[in-house]
């Protein structure tokens, strides 16, 4: 099996945990679900031979662990820094920018206390990364970021829509 084949199948692993994150209203449950996710993309990356995104993915899923525990605004700017530290140190190609992007605003969303504020965030990086894949031409990659972010819109919309009804409390 070659690398390219291997790392869409990785890709596609990340892309069943990613989906059904967006789908968990508990902000700990949906960073734990992307968390998983996370680390097969950075797989993925990785044997794609994309240093960049792959360390960045890795950091991530640190990060989602650390943010299912905190919201502290220093711990935040640890993981800001860190990322572009990350992202100058493994720098391959302009492209690269948008991943760098879509890290930053995944990293301010993953602090936020408030779920749907994390989820318009990822939306956002969601947007970066899908922008991302399509220049590197990652098909599942692309898939899947599109994929996430439609998911993320449906879920945003069940929890905060204007017919959401007042559901449980967030945890």
């Amino acid at each position: 099996m070659s690398d390219f084949a291997l790392s869409q199948i990785l890709a596609g692993i990340a892309f069943v945990f990613g989906l059904a994150s967006f789908q968990f209203k508990a902000r700990r449950s949906v960073l734990l679900c992307l968390c998983v996710s996370v680390a097969f993309n950075g797989a993925h990356f990785f044997l794609l031979d994309r240093p960049g995104p792959s360390v960045l993915m890795l950091l991530t899923g640190i990060r989602y662990l650390v943010a299912t525990r905190s919201t502290d605004r220093r711990v935040m700017m640890f993981f800001l820094l860190a990322t572009c530290a990350a992202f100058f140190t493994t720098f391959k190609s302009p492209v690269s920018f948008l991943a760098l992007v879509g890290s930053l605003v995944g990293t301010f969303g993953s602090f936020q206390p408030s779920g749907q504020k994390v989820r318009l965030y990822f939306m956002g990086g969601n947007v970066a990364w899908l922008v991302h894949n399509a220049f590197l031409w990652t098909p599942v990659g692309v898939v899947m970021e599109a994929l996430f972010l439609t998911s993320s819109v449906v879920g945003y919309w069940r929890y905060y829509g204007p017919s959401a009804k007042h559901a449980a409390p967030e945890y």
